[in-house]
């Protein structure tokens, strides 16, 4: 198996140097990681594996459809992801395991959205009574 002893990586986050020792720590003793905005543009093998991983996920993306309905592209910025969120909140009254984050802002506040609307229920029912 090959080691390769460098890794450039496109960093997602804005704090480069604490996105760098997360590496790190995943990947122990591994390759000397540079971690930097626009990667991708810089150095032609990062933009290939952002191609390949583009693809791969996109074939994820398929699989999980056919289970579970068309989603959307699944980043909580899709307006047809959210809707598909609240329906299937509506519908199964908690999410997948494995399907959606959970530390996702659109997944807290779709949450909190259903509390209130169980409180409201609630409290509607206390106040027929």
């Amino acid at each position: 198996m090959l080691r390769p002893h460098l890794a450039y990586v496109d960093a997602p986050d804005t704090n480069i140097p604490r996105f760098t020792a997360f590496l790190k720590k995943l990947v122990g003793e591994g390759p000397e990681i540079i971690a930097k905005h626009k990667a991708d543009r810089d150095h032609p093998v990062v933009s290939a594996a952002s191609i390949i991983a583009k693809v791969e996920r996109e074939k994820e993306i398929d699989k999980l459809k056919e289970e579970f309905g068309d989603f959307g592209t699944g980043y909580t910025s899709d307006e047809k992801t959210i809707e598909w969120m609240r329906n299937w909140l509506k519908e199964n009254k908690e999410f997948p395991e494995h399907l959606v984050r959970k530390s996702w802002a659109t997944h807290e506040a779709l949450m909190a959205e259903r509390q209130q609307k169980s409180l409201v229920g609630w409290l509607k029912g206390v106040i027929s009574k």
